[in-house]
């Protein structure tokens, strides 16, 4: 008998005991431990089931492309905080909350795009490259392609694409990135290859995953690094970061004073 309902709390996630605990009904020491890799513990918290075929695969591969990039808006805050001395779990949870829209995030809305275009592709029975179309000349930017430093394209997203065609899980959202891409090329009179962002919401799409968890595929791993760069910041540097003064401008009003009545 299911009495969950008559709880404040409930998860249909995991379940500890006295004995260990369950993951989605799967006892994690008996059945999991040794059996599974990360990327299949990833895909079974996310999707509540085991993988069937390479998804754990490409999970990996995934997490193993995105877990470091150098010094980035998030690595950088990292550093700064872990600079004025605090735990480490802190600096690398500061770094984390840097991933939006703009910094790392973009997979997820681009999941959310991608997935609503191959359902009206599907739905309406047009091609892709026409669907692409019409959604490049209707918005003037899409996040997702080109990136500022890697001007040729993001190498990354030519290696997971290759892998996700290699390990059978490529499937009609990766296409349809591809349809947008020529579509952008053909507006744009130049190459405007998909980035990371795009690559990891086309992935997690053809996955299975729901959009909103799009952004796992990358904090994820991205903690990984940031763990790592906290780390070299408490044992390499001084300590104590702050913005140079010569790099800093005031334009505010000029010295005044309180006028007295």
């Amino acid at each position: 008998m299911d009495c969950s309902k008559d709880k404040p709390w409930r998860t249909a996630i995991a379940e500890f005991t006295h004995d260990g605990v369950s993951v989605r009904g799967y006892d994690v020491l008996k059945e999991l431990t040794g059996n599974i890799d990360f990327g299949a513990m990833v895909y079974l918290l996310l999707k509540g089931e085991l993988p069937r075929g390479n998804e754990s695969k490409m999970i990996n591969a995934v997490f193993v492309c995105c877990a470091d990039h150098g010094i980035s808006p998030s690595s950088t805050v990292t550093r700064f905080i872990q600079a004025a001395g605090v735990p480490i779990q802190c600096s690398v949870a500061a770094g984390v909350m840097m991933f939006g829209d703009i910094h790392g995030g973009a997979g997820q809305e681009f999941c959310r795009n991608i997935q609503q275009l191959v359902t009206q592709a599907q739905e309406s029975q047009a091609e892709f490259d026409e669907v692409a179309r019409e959604f490049v000349q209707a918005h003037k930017r899409i996040d997702g392609f080109g990136h500022p430093q890697h001007t040729d394209g993001d190498p990354r997203t030519a290696v997971l694409f290759r892998l996700a065609e290699e390990y059978g899980v490529a499937g009609a959202h990766i296409a349809m990135t591809r349809a947008l891409e020529k579509a952008l090329q053909v507006r744009a009179k130049r190459a405007i290859p998909a980035n990371i962002d795009a690559a990891i919401g086309a992935i997690a799409a053809d996955l299975g995953l729901d959009w909103r968890l799009a952004r796992a595929l990358l904090v994820i791993p991205r903690t990984a690094g940031l763990f790592a760069h906290a780390f070299e910041e408490a044992v390499r540097e001084p300590g104590w970061r702050q913005i140079a003064e010569d790099q800093i401008g005031y334009d505010g009003p000029a010295s005044r004073t309180i006028e007295h009545t």
